[in-house]
């Protein structure tokens, strides 16, 4: 089943949407480097505060969406892509898509070696902490709420908002841009770029965000099994 809903958002709507979400994020940054100061500690250090903070920089986002979509016009989650979907064809085609979103990057990671390169992954990777009872503050954070938030916000709202005006190749192609530029990793931005693709095409083939979220839950919580080893072991994230 394709995307077929039309929604009832307009670009202006993005553009307000984005500029409240980057404008909350932003001013979420700017309070904890103020506290940081005040308090003379670094928030960010200590894990549970992280991941409050990614909780709330989620609930933001999810919140613009919220804001110019379901409340706006009186609309229901189901049309922002919460809805029913093929579970067999669905659950099939996204993780075959994992599957090949990890052969992409590890293509990319071998290339890079190979030409010399010294990648590091996001900052925010390097202040989790996965040991003990904190892996299970930063499962909830990063692997169910964040593919939640991000899929309502990415693909339910920003990608079927430009698609219903500019097409499924140029809405793919910007909302997969501000999806990779969130997580403000350089050495990074080629495999969350193609993963970004693949999250809006799962939407765009099963019509619903659901397999979606599926796929980026099991992409980051594979990413974190994979940290909690590297941490108990010694081993180095970069490469």
């Amino acid at each position: 089943m394709n995307l077929t809903v039309q929604v009832p958002w307009t670009l202006r709507d993005l553009f307000w949407a984005i500029v409240i979400a980057a404008g909350g994020i932003v001013a979420l940054n700017a309070a904890v480097l103020v506290l940081n100061g005040l308090l003379q500690i670094s928030i960010s250090q200590n894990n549970t505060a992280l991941m409050l903070l990614v909780i709330v920089q989620d609930a933001i986002i999810v919140g613009a969406a919220w804001t110019f979509s379901v409340l706006r016009y009186r609309i229901g989650w189901e049309q922002v892509g919460l809805r029913r979907f093929d579970a067999a064809f669905g659950c099939l085609f996204s993780f075959a898509l994992l599957g090949l979103s990890y052969f992409i990057r590890i293509c990319y990671v071998v290339t890079a070696m190979a030409l010399g390169w010294r990648l590091q992954p996001q900052e925010v990777i390097f202040r989790m902490d996965v040991s003990g009872w904190n892996f299970f503050l930063t499962f909830f954070s990063v692997a169910i709420v964040a593919p939640l938030t991000e899929e309502i916000f990415f693909r339910g709202f920003l990608y079927a908002g430009l698609r219903a005006r500019l097409g499924v190749p140029s809405a793919m192609l910007i909302s997969t841009l501000f999806f990779t530029a969130l997580h403000f990793s350089v050495d990074a931005f080629v495999p969350i770029f193609v993963l970004g693709v693949f999250l809006a095409w799962v939407y765009e083939k099963t019509g619903s965000l659901y397999p979606g979220i599926l796929l980026h839950a099991a992409n980051n919580g594979i990413a974190l099994i994979v940290l909690a080893l590297a941490q108990a072991l010694g081993m180095p994230l970069s490469f």
